[in-house]
C-alpha cells in the first residue's frame, strides 16, 4: 500500500484524475444539479483530465514561440498544469453551460457535455435571478404564495424535495398580494405539488 504513495504516482493521478475533478468542481459553481454516480464522475474526470492535458500542451507550445519556457521551473509548470489550467477550463465550461448555449461543437470534440442539471426543477432555479415571487399549487388545490429570495433555498438532493420560502403572502379577491401578519417564512415539502409558477420581480411588491 505504501508503495503506491510515491511522487511519481502522485503526479500521474494529479494529471489524469485530480485535474478533471477540479474542472468538475469549478463548473458546478455555475449550475445546480444532482451529484453524478461515482463511476460516471470517474469517467468524466479522466476525460476532462485528458482535455486539460491537451489544452496545457497547446498553451505551452504557443507561449514557447515568444518565450523560452525551458527556463521555467518544472515544478511551476506542473502546478500550472494541474491547478491553473483546470480552473480556467472549469470557469469556461461553467460559463458556457450556465447560458444554455448549443453544445453541438463540444459534442463534435467528444467532450462530456451532459448538463449537470438533470431535473427541470433544478434547471428552473438555476436560471432564477436574485429573487422571484412563486405560486405553488398542490394536487388538492392548495396554493402557497411566497417570495424566493437570497435567504430562500430549494433542495437539490434526490432523497428529498422541499423548498424554504423566506416570506409568505396572502392574495386578496382583486388579486393583490399582501404580506402575512405577522411575517412568516416556511419550509414546504413538495410531495403532491402539481405546479410551481414564477413571477417577475416587478410583480407583487412587498407590503
Amino acid at each position: 500500500m505504501n508503495s503506491l504513495i510515491t511522487p511519481a504516482n502522485f503526479e500521474f493521478f494529479a494529471r489524469f484524475l485530480l485535474a478533471g475533478f477540479l474542472i468538475i468542481s469549478i463548473r458546478s459553481r455555475f449550475v445546480v444539479g444532482e451529484r453524478p454516480k461515482v463511476s460516471e464522475a470517474l469517467v468524466e474526470a479522466v476525460i476532462l483530465s485528458l482535455i486539460n492535458q491537451l489544452a496545457f500542451t497547446v498553451a505551452v507550445t504557443l507561449v514557447s514561440f515568444g518565450y523560452d519556457v525551458a527556463g521555467v521551473p518544472e515544478r511551476l509548470l506542473f502546478f500550472v498544469e494541474i491547478l491553473v489550467t483546470p480552473t480556467l477550463l472549469g470557469l469556461l465550461l461553467g460559463w458556457y453551460l450556465a447560458r444554455g448555449w448549443n453544445d453541438a461543437l463540444l459534442r463534435r470534440l467528444a467532450m462530456p457535455v451532459q448538463n449537470p442539471v438533470r431535473r427541470a426543477y433544478d434547471h428552473a432555479f438555476s436560471l432564477m435571478p436574485t429573487e422571484r415571487f412563486v405560486i405553488l399549487t398542490f394536487a388538492d388545490g392548495t396554493k402557497v404564495y411566497g417570495l424566493y429570495g437570497e435567504n430562500s433555498l430549494a433542495a437539490t438532493d434526490a432523497a428529498r424535495s422541499d423548498i424554504f420560502l423566506e416570506r409568505l403572502y396572502d392574495v386578496a379577491a382583486d388579486g393583490q398580494w399582501f404580506e402575512q401578519i405577522p411575517s412568516r417564512s416556511a419550509l414546504i415539502v413538495l410531495d403532491g405539488m402539481r405546479s410551481l409558477e414564477f413571477l417577475e420581480p416587478e410583480g407583487p411588491k412587498h407590503a
